[in-house]
């Protein structure tokens, strides 16, 4: 055995921090020496950080050019007297769907509507099942990205912190899924079909409305924008479907829950990372078929109460809203009220799992005139699968449903 030198009990460096923590408050004692060298000597005594480190002093000078700190209030050059009501990305209504009824003046159509989507799901054959299933697992399984996960919550135990983890967001999931399921969709169109679409991405638009006196701003994201060469033919006449009305959610105002500003800009605006694909003279100028994607990181309410199916429903129904009100504007001038002809647009809401499947018809952007309604028609939604994840350490992708992707291939390849 090694013999090691003896240590003692009291810890040396530790009873010397001891001493200065103690003693770090001690005043110093003042014995007037420094009188006593100026006035027998003459020697002035100063302080070293005086001598070491003077104070300097610097002179402002006023650069012409730049711009002034902005203060959001009346002094704001975007300040306005009307209060804008804003609905963004982030928002979901209260009421849900019944509140974006009335905002959008829209009614949904009957059941008995004509439904050429569900006539018309095509026939594939089983390999494309398997290509399907193929693109479910390299979006969901496969793919090596590591993003830091939402914090997990226990109701029961809402103190209690559980270990951070890391994986797949659900918004990459879903932009893989949808992107991916497109390409395969131009693939087995051919030529003749794809060369009439155009796909855009991540496309911003903001639509300014009024109803009632107030001021309504809408500014949303596109997550996928099918851009067709022809436009889709409308569901009904605009002059049918009279006797359908619109929700009443008395006593509730349909302006509950939106946010309000008085800075904000008037005007439509599209940005998108290629500007020349919306521009008027492109080929493609009618919008087709618009993906609207769920992240419930992203989307929530005001309180801590959770997003109901009514309230994503309703917010789906605003997006479709503004991008078929973008390409009426576009078509038919920025002051169009009562359009000339429809515009008719497919919408497809997923959180990566489930899809719903919805057909919008703008006929009228006058929110005020409830004698021309939009009409909303919504086929029943499918689940693409109900588990892929791995299992025992194995890939696996459990309850698929061939039907969600021939409704996808059916909404891209529809002309009617």
């Amino acid at each position: 055995m090694k013999i090691t030198q003896v240590l003692y009990k009291q810890h040396i460096g530790r009873q010397m921090k001891k001493i200065w923590y103690v003693k770090r408050e001690r005043q110093i004692n003042n014995d007037k020496t420094d009188k006593y060298l100026f006035r027998k000597y003459g020697i002035e005594v100063k302080d070293a950080l005086e001598v070491s480190a003077p104070k300097q002093t610097f002179t402002k000078i006023k650069i012409e050019g730049l711009r002034p700190k902005l203060l959001f209030d009346e002094t704001h050059p975007d300040w306005k007297a009307q209060t804008c009501l804003i609905f963004q990305n982030h928002n979901v209504l209260q009421e849900g769907f019944c509140q974006a009824q009335i905002l959008t003046n829209t009614v949904c159509l009957p059941d008995s509507s004509p439904n050429y989507i569900q006539d018309s799901l095509p026939e594939l054959p089983d390999y494309i099942d398997n290509i399907v299933k193929r693109i479910i697992y390299t979006s969901n399984i496969f793919d090596a990205h590591q993003d830091k996960l939402p914090k997990i919550k226990d109701p029961e135990r809402p103190a209690w912190v559980f270990p951070r983890t890391y994986g797949l967001s659900d918004c990459r999931k879903m932009r893989s899924l949808s992107r991916k399921i497109l390409q395969l969709c131009e693939s087995l169109s051919g030529p003749d079909i794809a060369k009439k679409r155009c796909i855009l991405y991540d496309g911003i638009t903001k639509l300014n409305l009024e109803k009632d006196s107030d001021l309504f701003q809408f500014t949303l994201s596109s997550d996928v924008m099918i851009m067709s060469a022809s436009p889709l033919k409308p569901l009904e006449s605009s002059d049918c479907n009279m006797e359908i009305n619109l929700p009443n959610i008395y006593p509730l105002h349909h302006t509950i829950n939106l946010d309000q500003t008085n800075i904000y800009k008037t005007g439509d605006i599209y940005r998108i990372l290629y500007p020349t694909a919306v521009s008027a003279t492109t080929p493609w100028r009618n919008v087709h078929t618009i993906f609207v994607h769920y992240d419930p990181v992203e989307v929530k309410n005001l309180t801590e109460l959770s997003v109901t199916e009514s309230q994503i429903l309703g917010r789906t129904m605003i997006k479709a809203y503004t991008m078929a009100a973008f390409c009426a504007r576009q078509k038919f001038g920025s002051s169009v009220k009562k359009l000339p002809e429809p515009v008719t647009l497919q919408c497809i809401q997923s959180d990566g799992k489930n899809y719903h499947f919805f057909i919008f018809q703008l006929n009228s952007l006058d929110a005020n005139d409830v004698s021309v309604k939009n009409f909303w028609y919504a086929l029943p939604p499918l689940t693409l699968y109900k588990k892929a994840e791995y299992l025992n350490a194995k890939p696996v992708v459990m309850g698929y449903n061939p039907k969600v992707f021939r409704r996808i291939l059916a909404f891209y390849r529809n002309d009617n």
